[in-house]
């Protein structure tokens, strides 16, 4: 038995060892010759190579915990916790710390059970491991049913992550397990409110701040003190944006407590008429931290709790009487329409050589995070998407939402961007001749758009489609 296992390891290794050979080979001239395109294009393909050995090390990792599980069993030993042991093997097979490897491995049991469709994206390499652990992570707070039912919408929707970074996916799935999982997230918001706490620990020459705040709290901290150090920053200022945010922080702290704190701070929540009347389970979406609880949403705007052992689907008829009161006379509700029947937002538009402050969040409610493909950092700056002095106009179609770092590099020579489509809004972004990509706005509401035909002649998955077909027809007349 021992031999024919090293054995059948020593063929493997074999098998990998001849294909790293071939494909070294291929690659050494590129590797010392190779132009910037050939170059990038290699490494995307190094990437897809390497997400599909990712897959297969998922599927020997749910293969292992259920011989794990199936051993203990047998001998009739940690039958409270019967993948006692799995997380350890695999962290060590992988050379990892075992933190984290519980998580994993549940992540890879509903990868293999629950989700064909992911896992096929997963081993073509279409999705890295990052990715498809981002997908994977929201998808444990709902039951095998309903993970099925998102599986079957992403194969309905086949781009429906393409270009997105991982904190946008997690986003996008959150969006759609929230529905199901709204009010015990609800429950875990509030209690996560019971754990506020701000610590401080001497460190070297300095003091170091850790500390956990409120949602709503600490959202609203978090986005003024980056509009607040980006204002500051353009005016001339000679600290960075982070010694400014210091700076801000600490002269609040320190400022005494006059009768009103010189800090005013707002919060952005996008949410449907029906989630904030009519009690719909759709999650509203908080600016600058990400989509929460439908019910969470509504007392956010009511002022007010629900009692939480009363939930809105418990109720019979319209929601309380003195919770629609609050609300119709809540003092400032800013509403953005969406086109009828769809939910794209409606446009804007300006004359300005400089985006107004209006437009400029629009754009930013509109992107949520920077619209380079991949980027997980928010919005800091509005960009045109075709550059101003090459004709580009200053509205809402030509906008979009960038990081510092990204918008800076897409002024490098050669790369070109244009608006592909009005809504949903999608820019193709070409950082080298040979390299497209598309990034979408993400939907105002829900976790996909509506289908575009538009869009779909120039989807990845409909070009390999046609690649494929035109590879394997036939071929007509006499060769050349």
């Amino acid at each position: 038995m021992a031999q024919r296992h090293r054995s059948t390891i020593e063929s493997l290794h074999q098998e990998s060892r001849d294909l790293v050979a071939s494909l070294e080979g291929k690659l050494a001239w590129i590797e010392n010759h190779g132009s910037k395109e050939e170059c990038a294009q290699a490494i995307e393909e190094l990437d897809a190579l390497e997400a599909s050995y990712r897959f297969h090390q998922a599927m020997l990792s749910h293969q292992l915990e259920k011989e794990v599980v199936r051993h203990n069993e047998y001998l009739g030993i940690n039958l409270n916790d019967s993948t006692r042991g799995a997380a350890s093997l695999v962290a060590l097979s992988r050379r990892r710390s075992p933190d984290g490897f519980r998580s994993y491995l549940v992540k890879c049991r509903i990868l293999a059970e629950d989700t064909p469709y992911l896992a096929e994206r997963f081993a073509l390499g279409e999705l890295t491991e990052s990715q498809a652990m981002a997908i994977l992570g929201p998808l444990r707070d709902v039951n095998a049913e309903q993970r099925q039912e998102f599986d079957r919408l992403f194969s309905q929707n086949p781009d429906m992550f393409e270009s997105q970074g991982t904190k946008q996916i997690s986003e996008t799935v959150q969006c759609f397990t929230l529905k199901y999982a709204s009010d015990e997230q609800c429950k875990k918001t509030k209690k996560a409110e019971e754990g506020r706490y701000v610590k401080f620990r001497r460190g070297e020459n300095c003091i170091h701040i850790s500390g956990r705040l409120p949602v709503i709290a600490g959202t609203a901290m978090q986005m003024h003190l980056r509009q607040e150090s980006f204002r500051i920053v353009k005016s001339g200022d000679s600290r960075t944006r982070e010694q400014i945010k210091a700076d801000l922080l600490t002269t609040y702290m320190l400022a005494g407590q006059p009768e009103k704190m010189p800090l005013k701070l707002n919060v952005g929540l996008i949410m449907t008429d029906k989630t904030l009347f009519v009690g719909e389970r759709e999650p509203a979406y908080l600016e600058g931290y990400g989509f929460v609880p439908s019910q969470f949403a509504r007392e956010l705007v009511a002022g007010d709790s629900i009692d939480t052992a009363q939930n809105f689907q418990d109720l019979e008829g319209p929601p309380l009487e003195d919770y629609i009161k609050r609300l119709e006379t809540f003092p400032e509700l800013q509403r953005i329409y969406t086109a009828p029947g769809d939910t794209e937002l409606v446009a804007m538009d300006s004359k300005s050589r400089v985006f107004p402050d209006g437009l400029r969040r629009f754009v930013r409610i509109r992107d949520r995070h920077c619209r380079t493909p991949f980027c997980n950092g928010l919005v800091d700056e509005i960009d045109h998407v075709v550059q101003h002095y090459l004709g580009g106009p200053t509205d809402v179609e030509n906008a979009a939402g960038r990081c510092p770092s990204c918008n800076k590099a897409k002024e490098s020579p050669g790369w070109v961007e244009v608006v592909a489509l009005k809504g949903p809004h999608a820019i193709r972004i070409s950082p080298l001749t040979t390299l497209s990509y598309v990034s979408k706005a993400p939907p105002a509401t829900g976790a996909v758009h509506r289908t575009f035909p538009q869009l779909m002649h120039q989807s990845k998955w409909v070009q390999g489609f046609k690649h494929s077909l035109q590879q394997d027809s036939p071929r007509c007349g006499p060769d050349p």
